[in-house]
């Protein structure tokens, strides 16, 4: 009985940690810091995986309408 208790107390906590954003607790300015640049980070990553998805989508059109002319011309 006691190791469910930890392990829902456990999951509670991490549960509260991806939901740290919606709280509203005072921070100091360290951890202010340290939750900004995390967020930066994490902002900088969606934008490079987005960018990349881009170029990729480009490629993939051109290597489609390239395969698609070496048909017609064979």
């Amino acid at each position: 009985m006691l190791l469910i208790w930890v392990m829902k107390n456990f999951f509670k906590s991490l549960l509260n940690l991806f939901n740290f954003k919606e709280k509203t607790i005072h921070m100091t300015i360290s951890e202010l810091k340290a939750f900004n640049i995390r967020e930066e980070k994490i902002e900088k990553e969606r934008r490079f995986r987005a960018y990349i998805s881009e170029i990729n989508q480009r490629h993939n059109k051109i290597r489609k309408r390239e395969r698609n002319s070496l048909r017609k011309a064979s």
